[in-house]
């Protein structure tokens, strides 16, 4: 091996603990940042290998699954909703494939390594390998049988107001405005407080209902997973089967996901020459996912209701929006659908043919199809539903990826002293995708929700079909030289012409070469009696990305709508962009140098890697001003730099006397810079200093009145989407302050309002005085193991952590002020606001509310340090049977505890995932969950 490669594998009893591969890798490699919360069922998963390689492109590294390309976790319906305001909460596309058939992951980092599969690698492969059969006696199976049984429960809640708090915030901000409180808080009850004509009060006679409304919807869900293998073999082939369905539960009564998985994968040689191969999965689910909502914030995400919607209910005839099935979060679980249903089939089938000995032939045909419903609908309960009537939309996805290969393996060694290794192939993958879309509102007849499509008397999005076709035709060759097994040369060179670019475009070219230099077969190493093993590596190699649409080069067209003399609707088309004939490819350049060391007798290794990449013509969306018709367009323009180093440590501690320890771990330290952008210098303040820089900003977090702008910035010299806002110095403690400093935007400062740092000293808070206030790339990710055996009893550890990232809390944009309206806030930031008889440097006064702007006031430090999975298992003796080979029985936790300086829900931020232009942003993180679990594996 010459590359850098990661390789992982985990014990049954652990891998059929995660739903999905990705969430298997967290932690346990290095150069890797997987982000996923286990508490949302179904939920986003990101993968970043060595840090972000594209600003516009998808990041998510390349999967390929018994040598079938599979899609990422990015892929995934397409969003049917035509409200502006309204942000589809993604769901992970990594789905058919279970953990517990995997027989190894190996994660290819460098370009050496990744050159092979051209730009499909540009981002890291993902290389899966599932399970084969083995022979354990002749012409007997082994069949293994498992099931287990988990609990989840909320890991953290945010502390908030409770119902005497808020009835105490709400009288006192009614004070301050000039009215009469509404509320009397008697004996830790809260009344609704009126008055008469003559302005007498008059208590309420029953106490409204006090409620935590985390407690109230986050419950704790319990979960069920069974399944069966069967493997065997002969001398001619072997077979592996394997079957399971999990019902998986979220802590939401509504969240739900039903899953069953076959598997069946056979080898067999048809002839002394020839191998046949196949391998066969299909997966079905059906689920609920109502625990995330919208992305949008406000009255229309689930998750934001939970938070801020008051903690009193009752049936006061002056608040209605009190009833439970008008706007709280009671109305969310009955008012509101998000249904999937998912049907999934992988196969490939190859064939090997010897041609003469060490020369072979191999044909291999894969399959990836996925099929995915998606609908939702919004009743009169939830803010959506009730401004529509009723509203339901509909997503349906058909996607095909395909791949055949055509290669020539040549494997010789000649004198026992050259080692050649020759692979040469003709390789074709596609991809055909159709999305179907129908969005109708305004429904008489409510009872059958989204399965009466046909009620919803306006149609705001006509049934439309939306299809796509790419392809990616490939020349490769690869060749590994190796002389008397010490020193090792890889070449290899592969040339892609992509479907989605023009002619004279289409092609890109990535030539790769690696050394090795087994410094342990050198005498003078040996002689040292230090080294059990000493492997020098040095690498370098150019892969591609072309992670945009289809089309984008092409002038294509969208339909329009419109109203004609006769109230009829007239269909028209408009281009659907500007194109670009000139796009191509991205390209990274790696190089790599790595050293591979072992001790004791092969009982300690380790690994360390050090790396430096960067990607030129870089595909960006660029924005259009609106006389061009259309919002943006692509262009290649720019570079970014990744650099870093990885090191892994593995051992064997102790091995004596029927006891056994074994410790490993990994540290990645990787740093990015954002070198050119290609375009003109803007003039900004940074740190009071007036400069010429080149930058353009990222995508607006929100649609609604709360965070409508950027929170990223991409400058060139500088990170990757830093934190780009307004820095504060605490509070105005008084009058003669708050009249000395700047303005904001015009307005004048109280006393007990938040101080701006003016950058450019011009006396007013604008646009202009924003700066860097955070940096969401962490300065190093890390995680270590833990394994003990002692007779029977085993015990396993694992633990991951990011240091040094900042974290925007969006939560707090809203929690963290005490602005008066009535909505719930954190506790602190009412009993802790500023007032003139108890000033506070820590939050402004009641009824502040310039808070809906990015201020270094919500940016927090995104470190943690998790337990990540803790697993005791012990083997039953098998003494009193022999129809039984083994019983192994285990219980298991995961997230058990999160050290953490962050106030929100999760660290692991999973609010926009695979959009590469809002980073580091907590907008509407679903809490996570902490896992109990009891399982039993069962070998005849």
């Amino acid at each position: 091996m010459t590359g850098a490669v990661a390789s992982v594998q985990e014990k049954d009893e652990v891998a059929r603990q995660y739903s999905s591969v990705d969430m298997l890798l967290q932690g346990r490699a290095s150069g890797l940042q997987v982000v996923g919360n286990s508490g949302s069922p179904g939920g986003a998963v990101s993968v970043r290998i060595r840090g972000t390689n594209s600003l516009r492109g998808n990041n998510e590294p390349l999967y390929v699954v018994d040598g079938v390309i599979i899609s990422t976790a990015g892929t995934d319906v397409s969003d049917p909703s035509t409200d502006a305001n309204e942000i589809q909460a993604p769901q992970n596309g990594l789905t058919g494939l279970n953990p517990r058939d995997i027989e190894k992951i190996e994660v290819l980092k460098d370009a050496s390594a990744t050159a092979i599969y051209g730009s499909r690698g540009a981002n890291g492969v993902v290389m899966i390998t599932t399970k084969s059969g083995s022979q354990r006696e002749k012409g007997k199976a082994t069949v293994n049988a498992y099931g287990t049984a988990e609990w989840n429960v909320m890991s953290r809640k945010m502390d908030l107001l409770d119902g005497v708090g808020f009835a105490n915030y709400q009288n006192e901000r009614s004070i301050l405005d000039g009215f009469k409180p509404g509320y009397h808080v008697d004996g830790g009850q809260v009344y609704a407080l009126t008055y008469d004509a003559d302005e007498n009060p008059i208590i309420g006679e029953a106490a409204y209902q006090q409620v935590n409304w985390q407690d109230e919807i986050y419950e704790m869900s319990m979960s069920h997973n069974e399944g069966v293998s069967i493997n065997g073999g002969s001398e001619k082939g072997n077979y592996y089967f394997s079957a399971g369905f999990s019902d998986q539960k979220g802590i939401v009564e509504t969240t739900r996901i039903k899953r069953a998985d076959l598997r069946l994968n056979l080898t067999r040689d048809l002839s002394t020459k020839l191998k046949m191969d196949t391998r066969f999965s299909m997966m079905y689910q059906d689920g609920t996912f109502a625990q995330a909502g919208s992305k949008s914030g406000g009255n229309r995400s689930f998750t934001k209701q939970i938070l801020s919607y008051r903690p009193l209910i009752g049936q006061d005839e002056n608040e209605e929006d009190l009833d439970l099935e008008i706007s709280n979060p009671y109305a969310w679980m009955t008012d509101f659908d998000d249904k999937t249903k998912e049907l999934r089939l992988n196969t490939a089938v190859s064939f090997t043919y010897e041609i003469v000995k060490g020369l072979k032939y191999k044909i291999n045909g894969g399959l990836d199809y996925r099929k995915k419903d998606r609908s939702k609908f919004y009743d009169v309960g939830v803010f959506v539903g009730q401004k529509e009537n009723g509203l339901a939309n509909y997503t349906y996805l058909d996607r095909y990826s395909y791949v055949v290969d055509n290669l020539l393996m040549y494997n010789k060694k000649l004198n026992n002293i050259h080692q050649i290794n020759a692979v040469a192939g003709v390789t074709y993958d596609g991809v055909s995708t159709t999305n179907k879309l129908y969005e109708v509102a305004n429904f008489p007849d409510k009872s059958l929700r989204a399965d009466y499509p046909q009620a919803g008397q306006t149609v705001y999005r006509p049934f439309s079909l939306l299809s796509a076709e790419e392809g990616i035709f490939s020349l490769l060759g690869r060749v590994n030289y190796s002389f008397r097994d010490k020193y090792v040369v890889t070449a290899s060179y592969r040339a892609d012409q992509s479907t989605k670019f023009r002619e004279g475009n289409q092609w890109g070219y990535y030539p790769a070469m690696a050394m090795a230099w087994r410094v342990m077969e050198e005498p003078f190493i040996k002689n040292m009696n230090v080294f059990h093993n000493l492997k020098f590596r040095v690498g370098w190699g150019l892969t591609g990305n072309q992670a945009i649409s289809p089309y984008q080069t092409l002038g294509t067209y969208s339909t329009a709508y419109y109203v004609g003399a006769q109230n009829s609707t007239l269909i028209g088309n408009v281009p659907a962009r500007i194109p670009n004939p000139d796009l191509t490819w991205e390209t990274s350049e790696q190089y790599n140098a790595g050293l591979d060391m072992g001790f004791f007798d092969g009982r300690l290794s380790a690994t360390l890697d050090v790396y430096y990449k960067t990607t030129e013509d870089l595909l960006q969306e660029i924005e259009l001003g609106p006389s061009n018709g259309v919002s943006s367009m692509f262009v290649n323009r720019g570079t970014i730099k990744n650099q870093g180093v990885e090191l892994a440590i593995d051992g064997i501690v102790y091995d004596k006397n029927d006891f056994t320890i074994d410790l490993g771990g990994h540290i990645s330290f990787n740093s990015n810079e954002v070198s050119d952008l290609g375009l003109d210098p803007t003039t900004v303040w940074v740190d009071g200093k007036e400069s010429q820089e080149v930058l353009y900003y990222g995508g607006n977090v929100s649609t609604g009145t709360y965070f409508k702008q950027p929170a990223n910035i991409f400058m060139e010299g500088q990170a990757i989407g830093m934190f780009w806002g307004w820095k504060t110095n605490g509070i105005y403690q008084d009058v003669d302050a708050a009249t000395a400093g700047p303005n904001f935007n015009g307005n004048a400062n109280q006393a007990g309002d938040v101080i701006f740092v003016d950058q450019n000293g011009d006396g007013n808070i604008d646009d202009l005085d924003k700066t860097f206030i955070g940096n969401p790339n962490p300065d190093f990710t890390y995680g270590f193991s833990a394994n003990f055996r002692y007779k029977r009893l085993s015990l396993r550890m694992l633990f991951d952590g990011v240091y040094g990232n900042d974290i925007v809390n969006g939560y707090n944009m809203e929690l963290a002020y005490a602005e008066g309206l009535g909505k719930n806030v954190l506790k602190e930031a009412y009993e802790q606001a500023w007032r003139p008889d108890a000033p506070s440097n820590t939050y402004p006064r009641v009824g502040y509310s310039y808070n809906e702007y990015l201020s270094d006031r919500i940016v927090e430090d995104g470190s943690y340090f998790r337990l990540n999975n803790l697993t005791i298992g012990y083997d039953i003796p098998m003494d009193w049977t022999s129809s039984l080979s083994n019983i192994h029985i285990y219980a298991s936790g995961k997230n058990l505890f999160t050290i953490t300086d962050y106030s929100g829900y999760n660290p692991q931020i999973t609010s926009f995932l695979n959009d590469g232009t809002i980073m580091g942003v907590d907008w509407i993180g679903t809490p996570d969950v902490q896992t109990y679990l009891i399982g039993m594996n069962i070998t005849f």
